[in-house]
Formats: C-alpha cells, sequence, structure tokens
C-alpha cells in the first residue's frame, strides 16, 4: 500500500513538473538557463548541452545550415563570454514549441567585440526537456537601451500538423516576391511580425517594415532547406539560404496560421 502511495507522488510530482515546463514560462526559463550556461560553463558547452540532436546553427562563415551538436564538438573552445536575454517569446497552442529573440553580446577582457539579435526556436522533447531546433541571429544591431519581455500565445486554429502547409505557404511567398516583392509581403506578412537584418534593429511597424524590404537587395533567390511544425498544427518555420549574386546567407522565417491563413511572424535574413 506504501509503496502504490510513493509511487503516485512520484506520477503526480512528474506530471506538475511537466505542466511547469510546457508553458511559456517554461519556454522563457529554458532560454534563460541556456544563457547562464554559457556564461557559467562556455559557449561550446551550453550549445552541446541544449541543442536537440536534430538541432541546426548556421555556420558565420559559409553561412549554411549544420547540425548543432556535430558542428560544436569539432569547435574548440574559445576566449570570451557570450551574454543573451529574452525580448520577445512566442509559444505553439500545444504549449511544446516556440521561439524567443532578444539581443546578444560578446565579449573578452570587458571589451565588446560583437553585438547582434538571435532567434531560438524551441521544442519540448519526450523527456519533458525543452531543447532548440534552430538557433540563427544577426549581427551588428544598434545596441538596445531598455529591454523589457513580452510574452505571446499562438491563437489556436482548428487543423492538424502538416508541415507541407507550412511549406506550400513558403513557396507561394517566395513565388510572389520573384515577381512582386512588395505584394508578396502585403499579403503574407502578419500585422503582428517582427523583420531581423544585419546591423538594423528589429523593425515591428509596417511603416519601418516597408523602408527595410525595399533596402533588402533586388536579386535575393531563395532556398528551402527544412522545416518544423508545432503538434497544434499553428506555429512553425522554414529556413535555407538566400543567394545574392555569388554570395549566399542564411534565413528563417516562423509562420503563425492566423485566421486568414498562414503569416510570417519572424524573417531573419542575414544580408
Amino acid at each position: 500500500m506504501m509503496r502504490k502511495i510513493f509511487l503516485l507522488g512520484v506520477v503526480i510530482i512528474f506530471c506538475t513538473i511537466i505542466h511547469a515546463q510546457k508553458s511559456i514560462d517554461g519556454l522563457i526559463t529554458a532560454e534563460k538557463s541556456f544563457a547562464a550556461y554559457s556564461v557559467a560553463h562556455g559557449t561550446k558547452d551550453a550549445f552541446l548541452q541544449f541543442a536537440d540532436s536534430a538541432g541546426i546553427v548556421f555556420d558565420p562563415v559559409v553561412e549554411g545550415p549544420f547540425n548543432a551538436i556535430e558542428l560544436w564538438k569539432k569547435r574548440e573552445k574559445r576566449p570570451g563570454k557570450l551574454e543573451w536575454q529574452p525580448e520577445y517569446a512566442e509559444i505553439s497552442g500545444s504549449q511544446d514549441f516556440g521561439y524567443t529573440t532578444g539581443p546578444y553580446i560578446f565579449t573578452r577582457n570587458d571589451s565588446v567585440l560583437g553585438r547582434g539579435e538571435y532567434v531560438t526556436v524551441w521544442q519540448l522533447n519526450k523527456d519533458g526537456k525543452w531543447k532548440f531546433l534552430l538557433d540563427l541571429g544577426v549581427n551588428n544591431t544598434p545596441k538596445i537601451l531598455a529591454l523589457s519581455l513580452k510574452k505571446v500565445s499562438a491563437t489556436k486554429i482548428s487543423g492538424e500538423a502538416d508541415t507541407n502547409e507550412i511549406l506550400k505557404a513558403e513557396q507561394n511567398f517566395i513565388d510572389l516576391f520573384n515577381k512582386d516583392r512588395k505584394k508578396a509581403y502585403q499579403k503574407y506578412l502578419s500585422a503582428k511580425s517582427i523583420l531581423k537584418r544585419n546591423g538594423h534593429s528589429s523593425e515591428t511597424r509596417r511603416i519601418s517594415q516597408d523602408k527595410i524590404i525595399e533596402e533588402d537587395p533586388a536579386d535575393s533567390i531563395f532556398r528551402i532547406i527544412g522545416s518544423a511544425i508545432a503538434s497544434s498544427g499553428d506555429l512553425g518555420y522554414v529556413f535555407g539560404n538566400v543567394a545574392v549574386g555569388v554570395k549566399q546567407f542564411g534565413y528563417q522565417r516562423i509562420w503563425r496560421k492566423e485566421k486568414d491563413g498562414w503569416k510570417i511572424a519572424l524573417e531573419v535574413l542575414r544580408y
């Protein structure tokens, strides 16, 4: 009898922990823990600790996507400290898939060697642990003077999780972009969206977004490489490379299912 009571208590505690993690606060806690681990143990160990087995990162030199664990295992530890903190977080209706974004800074001997803004996509794995699926950001962004955390939960739209839906939306966007980029963004960019580019602050206002879109290279060619979607089918992402002449850069778009279809919630173009 006592054994049954003990086992029941263990199950209750386990379910309580999982429930606490399966929330936007659990998502944010994972990101903060990732950042704290980087400061305490170094960037390499942090990425190896928090990456999903299928997690993707972009190499800053060749701009290609690589398996995060495989890439970071090959890298040597380097001196310096990488710090970051979430400024914005969004979670799916299933509460097990979402992303965070915010500023980062890399310092060595109290000298700032780089700053920018990161975007990390997270998923709660079968063991009840948040692991990142994709990490990509932009560099040389202006310093953020005041930081406040905004939390957003995707509005649950009925439907099954189908990655093909996102891929279709992405391809339709690209096809229209190739004909008329202004119309492409007018049709697919959410009213609640974030655009990120190297050297720019994150743009959330439509008038500022229109300006940054106009400044993007005219000869951009997108190539889709991978994608994923939440189990609730309301939030997902696509990533790949965008070629500009002979150069190529990493890109990702986070898509949100809204009442009038799939819309771009966040876009990272590393021009």
